[in-house]
């Protein structure tokens, strides 16, 4: 199993989203981590063997991320390394464009 590493920036941004979800949907503390827990397994996940494309997103592409989708709604950009992975960014779906 591969090593992976989040930016600071996917960190932040995750920091955000509780923060969003607390505020705006008036989730609990509590309902708010455990979402954010989800992402964290999946990110995990990532040092597995699995693989997948290219971002099809030019900016990412670019810069040789590949990209992988959370929930149908969150897109992840990371980049593979021989000591592991690196999660560098992540976005809705919905502000990306082709």
């Amino acid at each position: 199993m591969r090593k992976v590493n989040v930016s600071d920036v996917v960190r932040q941004r995750l920091d955000e989203l509780a923060d969003y979800m607390i505020d705006e949907f008036n989730l609990s503390e509590q309902a708010a981590m455990r979402r954010i827990e989800r992402f964290h397994a999946f990110i995990s996940a990532l040092g597995n063997a699995a693989d997948y494309p290219l971002c099809r997103f030019k900016r990412w592409r670019a810069l040789g991320y590949r990209c992988v989708v959370f929930e149908k709604r969150w897109i992840l950009a990371y980049e593979i390394f021989d000591g592991g992975v690196i999660v560098r960014d992540m976005s809705h779906v919905a502000v990306l464009a082709e």
